[in-house]
């Protein structure tokens, strides 16, 4: 039998299929070796001849495995959308040297919502798929990051399964230009994929701070690891540190998005994919991660319909800013930002703004939300500033129950103290009764976070429903907010709230006082129970003269109704003809008439006095002395 020796262009290597690790050389085949110049500088002029600027036709050459794969990419790129976006996108075999593991990645969302990462979030280059990224320091960028690559790669379990196998599963890159004292700098960041990205950087031996900086593009260092890797990767006779270190250079087939097409800038649309991504299959995130990937996406929706609750003083850009985390520097105090928060994410059922939300998420996951989650999703906005730990679970549950009473949705701010806040809560209350105002919202959603979030939790959910001492939330603050006793607690409760004192007790008959009171007990969760179920039943109790005036004007108010209603029942009555004796018979007594034109007379006066007091108020307001 002659033997037919094997065509050069078609080599046969031995690779031993059967085992874990894969053979190196099966992944080294798609290296290339170093290209010149000239084949760099086609590459960068097919990326702008494919509508990319220098920057990022200049990143991709630069990360491309093969500059001939890039540029078949290039002349046809694809398109995905995901939600409400669109991304255009290549697929080429990427160097891994070449990406960052990204420093705004989803697993660090409740870091980012809490502002404890140490790290500010992406911005982009307006109009392009390129995001910013600046810190004043490369030294604390790379201090930051490093417990976080160093916990992905002891407590990941795909680590080990990168070392041995490469990367089986390409991930979605994008463009990121990194500003820090070194100047700028501009890679690829694991958009989906830091795991496999940190897993790849350990089996090559690199670190963050080799990716951004020390092994740039054309240097001697970088040159010289891929020639290295290159040769280990068409010979058999490597150590298994040089296998393992060529099974972890490339990421194939990555997906590397070069435009987009979204509502709002790259940043935010490439936050929101990636939520995308993660929230639609189960995913082991925790909850505030997931409860704050989906409260951001509401927030943008919301921002972009025109339809985030702005408070006067305020934009819709600062509002937003602050919602999502991104601005910490504002001058709101925790317990506005959770009122904000309520009234932005909990809004009425029927109203356009909770179509925007629940429109957000079922764009990011595909199920649209039960009523309760709006909720869920404000109290882990408003309890940003409390550390993510298993009592965070507790405040939110809290919170939670508390927010799901009907009053509060939607709720109002308008920054008023407390103490100006109390008296607009009161007239409501003597007004309206049960169907409390909006001043009375924005008491109670106040009150309700120093009552979850104080230094005593003085608000907790009840494991056995709302009998008893087992009163749930929702029902003890309704019951303190349906009385004027219980609203002067209220107010109390948030004076105490935001100077840091333990709440006290306030004594019937008392007002409030930004102060400590003498002989005032302190409340416990006990107390505060036992003082709903006290008010239960009650009205007010202490009627300022305000107060009177507004009862005077409720009761009128329902006589007014009583008498056109006796009216309407006198024209009802009607004779064997079918006609209404009134019109066949009529009606006349000059005392009827007299009192109705007398009180025409003093419901015109009292028009008269309202709109001079309006124009009073009016003054006083343009003038500043009102404040």
């Amino acid at each position: 039998m002659s033997h037919v020796p094997a065509s050069a262009d078609e080599p046969q290597p031995s690779f031993n299929i059967d085992s874990e690790v894969v053979d190196h050389r099966r992944i080294g085949e798609r290296l290339r070796p170093p290209a010149s110049q000239a084949v760099i500088d086609k590459s960068v002029a097919a990326g702008i001849a494919a509508g990319l600027s220098q920057e990022l036709a200049e990143t991709l050459a630069a990360a491309a495995a093969d500059q001939q794969q890039l540029r078949r990419a290039l002349r046809s790129p694809k398109v995905q959308r995901f939600g409400s976006e669109e991304f255009e996108y290549i697929e080429f075999d990427v160097v891994t040297w070449r990406v960052l593991p990204s420093p705004d990645n989803i697993r660090f969302e409740d870091e980012h919502a809490r502002g404890t990462i140490g790290m500010p979030r992406f911005g982009a280059v307006e109009g392009e798929a390129l995001l910013t990224f600046e810190m004043d320091s490369a030294d604390k960028l790379i201090d930051a990051m490093a417990p976080r690559i160093a916990d992905m790669v002891a407590n990941n379990p795909h680590v080990g399964s990168i070392l041995d196998r490469g990367i089986e599963t390409p991930g979605w890159l994008s463009a990121v230009r990194v500003i820090t004292d070194l100047g700028a700098v501009t890679r690829l960041e694991s958009t989906d994929g830091f795991g496999r990205t940190v897993a790849s950087h350990d089996g090559l031996g690199i670190t963050f701070k080799d990716v951004a900086w020390n092994l740039r593009p054309g240097s001697r260092r970088a040159t010289n690891l891929l020639r290295d890797l290159v040769e280990w990767a068409g010979s058999d006779m490597v150590t298994d540190e040089q296998a393992r270190k060529v099974r972890c250079s490339i990421m194939p087939n990555a997906r590397v998005i070069i435009g987009f097409s979204a509502p709002r800038g790259f940043d935010r649309a490439r936050r929101r994919f990636v939520a995308h991504l993660h929230m639609a299959p189960p995913m082991n995130f925790s909850t505030a991660t997931t409860l704050n990937a989906k409260a951001n996406a509401a927030v943008d929706n919301l921002y972009e319909r025109g339809l985030l609750p702005v408070p006067s003083g305020m934009t819709p850009e600062g509002v937003r800013d602050i919602l999502d985390g991104s601005d910490r520097e504002h001058d709101l105090r925790p317990d506005e930002v959770a009122v904000l928060a309520c009234g932005a994410l909990n809004p009425h059922p029927n109203k356009r703004q909770a179509r925007a939300v629940n429109e957000a998420i079922v764009d990011l996951t595909g199920a649209k939300p039960k009523l309760e989650e709006r909720t869920q999703l404000a109290a882990e906005v408003a309890l940003r500033g409390f550390p993510a730990d298993r009592r965070l679970t507790a405040l939110r549950s809290s919170l939670d129950r508390a927010w799901r009473w009907t009053v509060l949705r939607g709720v109002e701010l308008t920054r008023s103290s407390p103490l100006d806040l109390l008296p607009e809560a009161l007239r409501e209350l003597v007004q309206a009764g049960e169907a409390a105002g909006p001043a009375i919202a924005e008491l109670a959603a106040l009150a309700s976070y120093h009552l979850v979030g104080g230094r005593t939790q003085l608000l907790t959910r009840s494991e056995f429903g709302g009998r008893g001492s087992n009163t749930e939330p929702q029902q003890i603050m309704r019951q303190l907010a349906k009385t004027d006793v219980g609203l002067r607690q209220l107010c109390q409760i948030v004076l105490d709230g935001r100077a840091g004192r333990d709440p006290q007790e306030l004594a019937k008959g008392t007002m409030p006082q930004d102060t400590r009171i003498a002989d005032a007990n302190i409340l416990t969760p006990e107390r505060l129970r036992e003082l709903a179920d006290l008010f239960e039943g009650e009205g007010i109790t202490h009627a300022s003269p305000e107060d009177r005036f507004a009862m005077a004007l409720k009761e009128f108010q329902a006589r007014l109704d009583d008498l056109h209603h006796a009216a309407q029942q006198v024209g009802d009555v009607t004779g064997q003809d079918g006609v209404a004796l009134v019109d066949t018979v009529g009606y006349d007594n000059p005392t009827v008439r007299d009192t109705l034109v007398e009180i025409t007379d003093f419901v015109s006066e009292w028009r008269g006095a309202r709109r001079r007091a309006d124009r009073m108020r009016a003054d006083l307001d343009e003038s500043g002395d009102a404040r």
